[in-house]
Formats: structure tokens, C-alpha cells, sequence
């Protein structure tokens, strides 16, 4: 019986050391990279045993993939919930801009991931689509935390309410990707600092045009917007 078991956490073990090895080699070099024989090569076997660990190339490429998606949301959730941040204070948003598009740079080869099998019809771009949608929901959090704390609104949000929020976020989290598509052709730093710039704004501007939406939908006031010390009220 322990022998048996022994086997059984063996090849879970094995089959864990695959999928880190495909993750690996998506960040280093894309979608391109990830075969059965460099797997093999770096787990020390023979490529015809890499599938006693994984039934073939199309599930390791999935798992794989959410491994690297998975790391990239750990670190955006933990770069858009820094305590250090005030998302008052414009600085700190073009801090978190700076920050948004320096990693994906670092992380071009994942973020290639993304744009490539998003939208593929089967698992594996369900399971990519399913965490781009916690990245979603996370920022649908940070939109109605703030909006909460600012207008002091306590109701609960209906269904269409709910829908409204979740496009906005939605919404925002699409140009932070598309800020990264950018992010991976520009030659220089200057390129990526204006990157940062557009992405700060898109930010200011999808956060009014949520309040404003928001607050018609529950009955608030029309918000007065204040921007480098000028304020725009209609």
C-alpha cells in the first residue's frame, strides 16, 4: 500500500514538474517554445515519457498557460492593492501605470500567451478567459470601493446596476491590455513612458465615466471631476 501511494505522489510530482517546466518555457520564449521535447530535455527523460505524465501537448499547453496567467494576476492584485497607493492623488496612478506597464515588458512572453490563446474555442482559452476575468472582478471591486467610500452610497446594486460595473471594469481591464500589446513593441523608454501617460488618463477618464454612469443609475448627484487643480463640472 505505501509502495502504491509512493507511485501515486511519484507521478503527481512529475506531472507538477511538466506543467512548471511548459510554464517556464511560455515565459521564455512563447507559445513557440513549449514542446514535448524541450520538456523532456529539461525533466531529463525521454520525450515518449513526458506522456506518462500528461495526455498530450494541447493539455500541457493549457496548464501551462494558467500557470503563467495565474502568476501575472498574483501580481497585479498585488501591485493595485499596495497600501501605498491614493487613488486621489494622480502621482500614485501614474506610479501604478509606470509599474502596470514595466511588468509587462518583463512579462511580454506571458502576456504573448494571452493575446494568442484567449480566445481559442476550447479549454484552454476558457480556463485563460475564466482568470481574465478575476483580474476583472478585481477591478470591479476597486471601481465600487472607491465609488462607496467617495459618494458614501450603502444600497445594494440590482442586477443591471451589477452589469454596468462589471463593463466598466471590464472596459478598463481591455486597455490595460492593450497597453501591454504596446508595451512589447516599443523601442525605447520614452515610448513606454508615454505608454504610462495614455494608461493614466484612460484611468482618470474610465473612472468618471463610471462615476457619472453610476450615480445617474442610483440617483446621486452629477460628480464635479477635479484634474491638476482644474475642475470640469457640467
Amino acid at each position: 500500500m505505501t509502495a502504491t501511494n509512493g507511485g501515486r505522489h511519484g507521478d503527481l510530482d512529475r506531472r507538477n514538474q511538466a506543467i512548471q517546466h511548459g510554464a517556464d518555457l511560455l515565459r521564455e520564449g512563447g507559445p513557440s517554445a513549449l514542446t514535448s521535447v524541450a520538456v523532456a530535455e529539461r525533466m531529463g527523460i525521454t520525450q515518449p515519457a513526458v506522456y506518462r505524465h500528461i495526455r498530450d501537448i494541447d493539455e500541457l499547453t493549457a496548464l501551462a498557460s494558467e500557470v503563467v496567467v495565474a502568476d501575472i494576476n498574483a501580481s497585479l492584485r498585488q501591485l493595485l492593492l499596495s497600501p501605498r497607493i491614493d487613488w486621489e492623488r494622480l502621482d500614485d496612478i501614474g506610479w501604478v501605470c509606470r509599474s502596470l506597464i514595466d511588468r509587462m515588458v518583463a512579462e511580454q512572453q506571458a502576456f504573448s500567451v494571452i493575446d494568442r490563446w484567449r480566445f481559442d474555442a476550447g479549454d484552454l482559452g476558457a480556463g485563460i478567459r475564466a482568470l481574465l476575468n478575476e483580474d476583472r472582478d478585481l477591478v470591479a471591486f476597486l471601481l465600487e470601493s472607491r465609488w462607496r467610500i467617495e459618494w458614501g452610497y450603502e444600497g445594494p446594486l440590482d442586477h443591471e446596476q451589477r452589469t454596468v460595473l462589471l463593463t466598466h471594469a471590464q472596459l478598463l481591464h481591455d486597455d490595460g491590455l492593450a497597453a501591454a500589446r504596446l508595451a512589447r513593441t516599443a523601442g525605447s523608454d520614452s515610448i513606454r513612458d508615454d505608454l504610462g501617460d495614455v494608461l493614466r488618463y484612460r484611468l482618470i477618464a474610465g473612472w468618471a465615466s463610471f462615476v457619472i454612469d453610476m450615480n445617474d443609475r442610483v440617483g446621486l448627484p452629477f460628480p464635479t471631476i477635479e484634474l491638476d487643480d482644474r475642475t470640469f463640472d457640467e
